[in-house]
Parts: structure tokens; C-alpha cells; sequence
């Protein structure tokens, strides 16, 4: 049989748990949600925004707050996936990663 989706992906995936932030082109406020997994060539955010296929925008991965400040890590992204976890409430995002920003 072949390999799954998760084994033909290049770079190892490490879970984490970061807040996340979504900022969409034109629009006016921001989404959030949780970074779940990130690698190298990409991430997997749960969020209530629902995607266009291949649409592109800038994640914003907010660490914790441990007394000091730490710039969010920014990067331009394109959706690969999107999941309904969920119904109407909750969609898990597979995201590649275009452009490292900060």
C-alpha cells in the first residue's frame, strides 16, 4: 500500500501549541485560533475561518507569555487543506509556508 500523506511530507512535523493569528488581505479585523503542528515547509492551524482553496495570508504565531518579549514569529502562508473538526465551528488548516516575515 502506499504512504500515507503524513509520510511523503519532506520535513518532520513537531506538535506545539501556540495562539495563532490571521490576517487575511482587505480585511478589517483578524481571525485567531491554535498552531497545532509546524515544520519547516509548513503548519496546521484550528481556527473558525474557513479558507478559499489556495488562498494565501500572514500567520502570526504568538508565544507564550514567560515574562519576556519575544517578537511573533510571521510568515506569508498558502492553504493546502482545510477540515471541518467541528460542524460550523472549528476547521483544522494545513498551511505552506511562502515567505518567513519575522
Amino acid at each position: 500500500m502506499g504512504r500515507s500523506r503524513q509520510d511523503q511530507r519532506s520535513a518532520r512535523r513537531v506538535p506545539v501549541s501556540f495562539r495563532a493569528k490571521i490576517r487575511v488581505e482587505g480585511g478589517s479585523y483578524a481571525f485567531y485560533g491554535e498552531c497545532t503542528d509546524l515544520s519547516v515547509g509548513g503548519m496546521t492551524l484550528r481556527t473558525s475561518y474557513v479558507p478559499r482553496p489556495n488562498e494565501e495570508f500572514e500567520v502570526y504565531l504568538l508565544p507564550p507569555q514567560i515574562g519576556k518579549s519575544v517578537r511573533p514569529f510571521s510568515a506569508r502562508v498558502r492553504v493546502m487543506r482545510c477540515h471541518e473538526i467541528e460542524r460550523n465551528r472549528l476547521y483544522e488548516i494545513g498551511l505552506a509556508t511562502l515567505e518567513v516575515l519575522a
